[in-house]
């Protein structure tokens, strides 16, 4: 038997015979301190753990270290000795991570390949000028190719691209399968205080539009025989910022569609599949009734539900502040920015990544406390994040990462002028896993 079940957002079930394997984990605990999965996931996680303990053929691939694709609640459920499949970072990050979720048996694999329990193959391609900690990922039996895309929607360079292909070649194209992100996971335009509500929207939609081309062109390219857009089945739920549920979903199979006819490109390997749904390599089986249902019938469905059942208020901006009062708050805060500056001008001498992050002006600040750092004499570029109190007081003292507050949409960025800050984001994503896991734990003792 070989079947692929979506489960949720970027998480399906690969089965091919015994072999089953697992893709990005998240169930139940907020992504990014705001997310939750649209809808919630089919099968409760309990399930797959009782399935770990008893199948030595279960697997799991995480593709990076995001709250959205690296459920840690669930991963610590797992035996110990369940193999997890990860691509060979530079960082030993994620692995620690793993680590520190009780996971003993951690396999990291690259370009070159590596083969598991019944012969499955692995690949990961890090595209390290757009990200050094997220990987594009191809599984391969003898009866089937996947590859899992998940936030690499960008055009596949040219050398991953002739190596996808030729591995796809090696099967009949009906037995060749792409999955890639069609839906936004970052806090451009949003909640950025540049741009009237009506721009955003506009940002958005092209930014999304730009995403489902890509992901699709890129299928297409490897001569893929059916595409799954994933990776965008979530919301963001933020106090006082409910607007940000409007548009924040993943796109229909029929809007797709027509976009992708709008630019002449073919739509007939996209598939029509919701959360629930499997797929045999020959056809789609729809769970129970979902052939009629519709994007915005889960939507409003999955919104109704977290509200009654109050999981809503496990997302950040629900909950109280943690009144460690302002004077520990400005001595944590100055700790954050001023190794911030110090993680970036030693790392700049090891690597090219990035460094429009010199030109910054950097300002952090809540309804308490401010601070501000530059990186240069010349910085002409002024970018001030505005942080609701808890999630300030959650990122300070380690509880919380800082992708929470820019991709899970937790405070307000505003630029002087019309310039790109793509770099200094990026730093500070880097940054929030050291700050969280390797400065904070000495600072706490002080």
């Amino acid at each position: 038997m070989k079947k692929i079940t979506y489960l949720n957002h970027a998480s399906v079930l690969i089965q091919d015979g015994d072999n089953i394997i697992l893709t990005d984990p998240w169930y139940k605990k907020p992504a990014f301190g705001s997310w939750l999965s649209v809808p919630p996931c089919l099968y409760n996680p309990a399930y797959f753990i009782a399935l770990a303990k008893t199948n030595p053929k279960f697997s799991i691939v995480i593709s990076h270290g995001h709250d959205d694709h690296f459920d840690d609640d669930f991963l610590s459920c797992l035996p110990s000795n369940t193999t997890v499949l990860l691509p060979k970072f530079d960082s030993i990050g994620p692995k620690k991570r793993l680590e520190r979720c009780g996971l003993k048996n951690i396999i990291e694999f690259g370009e070159e390949g590596t083969l598991t329990t019944g012969g499955i193959e692995y690949k990961s391609f890090i595209f390290k000028d757009i990200s050094m900690d997220d990987a594009f990922i191809t599984i391969a039996s003898l009866n089937f190719i996947v590859a899992h895309g998940n936030d690499n929607w960008q055009k596949l360079p040219d050398d991953v691209l002739k190596a996808v292909k030729e591995d796809f070649k090696k099967y009949k194209k009906e037995d060749t399968f792409f999955m890639s992100q069609t839906n936004m996971a970052d806090g451009f335009p949003l909640i950025y205080e540049n741009y009237t509500e009506e721009e955003k929207l506009e940002l958005a939609k092209k930014r999304q539009d730009n995403m489902i081309l890509s992901s699709v062109k890129n299928a297409l390219s490897v001569n893929a025989g059916a595409f799954l857009s994933y990776a965008g089945m979530a919301l963001p739920f933020i106090k006082n910022k409910e607007h940000l549920l409007v548009d924040a979903y993943c796109k229909s199979l029929d809007y797709i569609k027509n976009l992708l006819s709008s630019h002449k490109i073919k739509s007939d390997i996209v598939l029509d599949m919701v959360p629930g749904d499997s797929y045999d390599f020959n056809k789609v089986d729809k769970l129970f009734g979902t052939q009629y249902y519709n994007h915005e019938e889960i939507k409003q469905a999955s919104i109704d539900f977290y509200k009654k059942y109050k999981w809503i208020d496990n997302c950040d901006t629900y909950q109280k502040p943690l009144e460690i009062g302002i004077n520990k708050k400005e001595k944590y805060l100055s700790v954050f920015l001023d190794e911030f500056k110090s993680f970036v001008k030693r790392k700049s001498y090891d690597t090219s990544f990035q460094e429009g992050v010199f030109k910054t002006k950097l300002t952090f600040k809540d309804k308490d406390v401010q601070k501000s750092i530059s990186f240069s004499e010349d910085s002409p570029v002024d970018v001030s994040f505005t942080f609701d109190v808890v999630p300030m007081e959650k990122i300070l003292t380690g509880e919380l990462n800082w992708e929470c507050c820019y991709i899970g949409y937790e405070s307000t960025v505003k630029v002087n002028g019309d310039h790109n800050i793509s770099a200094l984001i990026r730093w500070l994503s880097m940054f929030g896993y050291v700050y969280q896991q390797r400065i904070w734990p000495k600072l706490k003792d002080e």
